[in-house]
This record gives C-alpha cells, structure tokens and sequence, in this order.
C-alpha cells in the first residue's frame, strides 16, 4: 500500500471518530449536565454549547496538525512497520486526548455547576441595587429635586425657606 493511502485512511478514521463520538458522548451527557445545572437550566444549554464548539474545534485543529501532505524522508514509497506504527500512535493520541478532556469535563462540571450556582444564590441573598456611596453623599433619585450632591445630614439651608 502507498504511503498516502495510509494518510488517507488515518484522516477518514479520524474524522469518523470525532463525528460519531462527538454526538454519542453529548447525547448521554446531556442528563448529567441538566442534572448538574437543575438551578439555572438556561446556564446548562450554554455551556453545552459551548463544549460542543470547544470539541469540534480541539478535534479538527488535531486532525489538520497531524495530516501529513508529502512524504516525509525517511518514509518509502509503501507502508512499512515504522510507518504503521506512527499512524498508530497519532490515531491513539487522538483517543487518548479524548478520554482525558472528557474524564476532566466530567469531573469539573459538578464544581462548575456549583459555582455558578452559589454566584446566582449570592445575588439573590439581597445585595442592594443602589449601593451606599463611599463619601456619604445620598443618591439622587429622578424627581425628588435631590441633585445627588447633599449630605445627608440637615446642616444645610432648609427646604421649607426658613432660616
């Protein structure tokens, strides 16, 4: 067999990995992820989404890294031991990236969740809308004639015009 047929045959396997693992991983995935993210379903989908994008392009990046265009030097015009070998081992880097990106996904998505959770929790728990400024100066607040630039405190001429 000619050195590119096994190139050839490298790329087809490899592109027929990432398109049937891809869709077969997020389908049974998609159960942990709702069950992570129950508190914010919305927040689930997105960052579904977004692991999708990262996949496709983690994969097709390794796939055009490792095609080999031109025969390399120490290649012979057919495939030897060597030269399978090395088909091999780009093929079983490919799976090997795989599994670990997907075990590092697994076990970061409840820490993930739980963050994003714990931040949404935090927001709700009651910060203030308006925080207290810094000089103890008041807000002003549209239509109540306060220009924002008054202390607090009444040391100032009155509103009623009495001295």
């Amino acid at each position: 067999m000619a050195w590119w047929v096994a190139e050839l045959i490298l790329a087809g396997t490899l592109i027929v990995i990432v398109l049937v693992l891809g869709p077969f991983i997020k389908r049974f995935g998609r159960s942990y992820a709702a069950d992570v993210f129950r508190a914010n379903p919305r927040t689930g989908k997105s960052y579904m989404v977004l692991m999708d994008i990262a996949y496709y392009l983690i994969f097709t990046a390794y796939i055009l890294v490792t095609t080999t265009f031109e025969r390399p030097e120490d290649w012979g015009e057919t495939v030897t031991a060597a030269q399978m070998e090395m088909v091999l081992i780009r093929l079983g880097g490919m799976l090997l990236i795989m599994g670990v990106l997907h075990g590092l996904n697994v076990l970061s998505l409840p820490i993930i969740g739980r963050l994003l959770g714990l931040g949404r929790d935090l927001a709700a728990i009651g910060t203030p809308h308006s925080p207290a400024r810094p000089d103890g100066l008041s807000r002003a607040s549209p239509g109540n004639g306060d220009d924002g630039g008054t202390p607090d405190d009444t040391s100032g001429p009155s509103s009623t015009g009495a001295p």
